[in-house]
């Protein structure tokens, strides 16, 4: 058996499903999936075997999502200024 296996005969059914939900959230979240990150965390969550760890997931990937929201919408400003500026040049 591997380590992996060992632990988990310690582990209750409901702790082993709550790992592999957390260990899948975080998987997509390495990759920056964070919509299907969270649906993971909040699966864990609803399990209440570890609520802290799975409400810290969460908030790190609300944070993280803030963050990209605000690039998209920087990068979504400085492009239409940069159209406005070019059509202006153009009349």
């Amino acid at each position: 058996m591997t380590h992996q296996n060992d632990d988990n005969e310690s582990l209750s059914p409901q702790e082993i499903k709550f790992n592999d939900l957390i260990k899948r959230g975080d998987d997509l979240f390495s990759i920056s999936i964070y919509r299907y990150a969270k649906d993971w965390y909040a699966r864990a969550l609803e399990l209440h075997v570890n609520d802290k760890l799975a409400g810290q997931k969460l908030n790190e990937l609300s944070v993280k999502q803030k963050f990209e929201q605000k690039a998209i919408l920087t990068i979504l400003v400085v492009a239409v200024v940069i159209i406005g500026v070019v059509w202006i040049m153009n009349i």
